[in-house]
């Protein structure tokens, strides 16, 4: 029983992988890389710099990352999909 069910998941994103690619698609990979990208770009900022200098220069750092993030997940939405979506919930998780 557990085989038919991890066989029928594999399944469906085979097909989901295969499938041509919409604009729904590239929309919501583009949403989930920016909110992913500014996580990524903000945090690490904060965690590699040792002194914050200034609050925009941490805004512009975190932009810059959601902007190259919707780049990358309107370009490669499947991609996106699959890698960045953990990180696009870190702020909206309890």
């Amino acid at each position: 029983m557990l085989r038919r069910f991890f066989s029928h998941k594999r399944q469906q994103f085979s097909t989901w992988w295969h499938s041509p690619i919409r604009r729904r698609d590239r929309a919501a990979g583009a949403v989930i890389g920016a909110l992913a990208s500014f996580w990524i770009a903000g945090l690490g900022r904060l965690a590699f710099e040792p002194a914050l200098s200034s609050l925009s220069q941490f805004a512009l750092w975190a932009l810059a990352g959601a902007l190259l993030g919707a780049i990358f997940g309107a370009r490669y939405p499947r991609l996106a999909t699959c890698l960045l979506l953990p990180f696009s919930t870190f702020g909206i998780s309890h």
